[in-house]
Formats: structure tokens, sequence, C-alpha cells
């Protein structure tokens, strides 16, 4: 039996410590007044300079969410590299009557390329019907992609693919653009009412998980005359690490006019891989 010792030991713990610290810091804060948190975090491996995944939780409280969000917008911090990584590809390009209906029926990623795939993750909603005020649960898979560049902003498409007890598929639309510092960019995506459904149900979503540059996201390539799938490479981090490491906001926009705010801090990663021993 191989045992460890303890010089080796180091720079694993020193690993685990990193992770339980990101972990801890991420929790998204929120006044006791507002409705949402955001969680943010990076892969474990995560080196400054290098590609990651990107993780972003939002989470609203039914109870203290009166109405409905149409708009979430998402800062991101300056140097993080969310349009100039190896995501989106391809464009994914919708008629302009997918957004106007939301509810749509068409084949997985409405027909578009999964090169134009950014992230990948999943939703829970509450449909509260009208008649009666019972509220029931739908779960979905999201789905994020690249859209066509206009104005030079890189427009976006979401689809949501509900998976039970409803199965409906839905479209929204959304952008990228640009920040102030301590922010680089920020996407925003747009969260109309469902035609047609206002006088049976309103649906209040809870939360909502994505992943930008996402391991699970398969690209495919020609090489060599063959067509070969790989993972895109994931969000660039800056060679150094912001000042007390890298903010996230976001602004959650509801039916009625009102907005609520919450931001989420996520420790810097080693400026080096963290050496593993033992393998």
């Amino acid at each position: 039996m191989r045992v460890r010792s303890r010089r080796h030991a180091v720079p694993g713990l020193l690993a685990a410590l990193w992770a339980a610290t990101a972990l801890i810091a991420t929790i998204g804060s929120a006044s006791a007044a507002e409705p949402i948190r955001i969680a943010t975090r990076f892969d474990r491996d995560a080196v400054l300079g290098s590609p990651t995944a990107v993780a972003v939780t939002l989470q609203i409280d039914p109870r203290r969410a009166k109405h409905p969000l149409n708009e979430v917008r998402l800062a991101y911090p300056r140097g993080l590299g969310v349009v100039s990584s190896g995501l989106g590809l391809a464009s994914c390009t919708r008629p302009d009557s997918d957004f106007v209906k939301v509810l749509i029926t068409a084949p997985r990623l409405g027909g578009c390329s999964p090169n134009a795939v950014m992230a990948l993750g999943t939703a829970r909603a509450l449909v509260k019907l009208t008649t009666g005020g019972q509220e029931i649960p739908e779960f979905a898979a999201v789905t994020l992609l690249s859209g066509a560049l206009e104005r030079g902003r890189l427009g976006l498409v979401v689809y949501v693919d509900g998976q039970r007890p409803f199965g409906a598929k839905l479209a929204f639309e959304g952008e990228v653009r640009d920040l102030g510092p301590p922010y680089g960019g920020e996407l925003t995506v747009r969260l109309p009412a469902i035609p047609g459904i206002e006088d049976l149900a309103t649906v209040y979503v809870v939360d909502m998980q994505l992943t930008l540059g996402s391991h699970a996201i398969r690209y495919t390539e020609r090489r060599g005359g063959r067509r070969v799938r790989y993972h895109p490479e994931g969000v660039l981090l800056p060679s150094r690490c912001p000042r007390r490491g890298f903010r996230f906001r976001v602004r959650v926009g509801f039916v009625d006019g009102g907005e609520s705010t919450a931001t989420s801090v996520t420790p810097c990663p080693p400026a080096v891989a963290t050496p593993s021993f033992g393998r």
C-alpha cells in the first residue's frame, strides 16, 4: 500500500481549503429585504490565465417575490473572457415569431447547431393555477446559445425544455452588453409572459442554474476528413486576479416594474495548477 508523505499531502490540503473557501464565499449577498440570491464558482482545478467553466446559481424566494420575473441581467467581472472564449462558434438565429409566442414546437435546440451552445443548466418554476390557487412545480433543462451579432452586440437565445409535469418548450432572447468597471459585460435575457395562459396560470421561476463552458457541451469539427466531437474551451480567466476576487452581480426585473439585485464574489484560483500526487 502506498503511503503519502506529509510533504506530498500539503498541496492537496491547500486545494481542498481553497475549494471550501470558494464555496463559502460564493453564497450571494442579499439583504433580508431582497428576494433573490446568487452564487458563482469556477472549476475546482481552475487556474489563472486558463479556461474554466463558470457555474451560476440564481435563487428567487417565492415568499418575497410577489410577481413573476421578466428579465435577468448577469454582470460578469472585467477580464473574464466570456465573448472571447471558445464557446458559441456557430450562431443560432430564430424567427422573431418564436420570441413573440414564447411557447414553441421545435426540434432539439430549435434546429440550431450544437456548436452554438454556450451554457447548460436547469430551472425550477412554480405554476400557480388561477382557479383554486394550486401550485405545481415544473422542472426544465435550460440551454444558452450564441445568437447573431447585431450592432456590435452578441445575441443570445435561451431554450427552456420542460421535463415534468407539463413538458413545454419555451424560447427567449437576449444579448451580451459591455459594462463599466468593475464589470466587463452583462448577459441579459428577457422572459415575457407566455401568451395564452394568462387567465389559466402564473409562472414563477424560483431557481435557475447555468454553467458557462459546461464539460457536458460537445462541439463537432472536421479533422482529416472526419467529423470529430470535442469539448470546447470554457471561459478564459485573466492572468491576474482582480482585487478582492471576481465580482458578479445579478439584477432581476419583475412584471410590476420592480427590481432586485444580488452580488457574489468568487475567490481567485491559484496562479499555477496544484500538483496531484499518488495518481
